[in-house]
């Protein structure tokens, strides 16, 4: 029996707009702790989903139902699991 190929993580940056992706467990430890507990504060924790918006400078994501403006600094530091949307 083989392990299982492990989950590919790339910068919340690497992204498409529409892509869906999931936060990984340690994706905020890159950033400084005043970050950390805002981006926590509002809904981007361990194990959420996210959708891009719109990249670039001023990187836009969807947690749930909120949208969330985010530097290019900040979203390159997380690192996320794209989600295959394909059925």
């Amino acid at each position: 029996m083989t392990d299982p190929t492990p989950p590919i993580r790339i910068p919340l940056t690497q992204l498409a707009p529409g892509q869906r992706a999931t936060v990984d467990c340690s994706a905020l430890d890159a950033l400084p702790p005043g970050d950390r507990c805002l981006l926590t504060a509002m809904g981007l924790g361990e194990r959420c989903e996210v959708r891009m918006c719109r990249g670039g400078r001023a990187c836009i994501l969807q947690v749930d139902t909120t949208r969330l403006g985010l530097s290019q600094d900040v979203a390159e530091r997380i690192m996320v699991t794209p989600i295959d949307d394909a059925p």
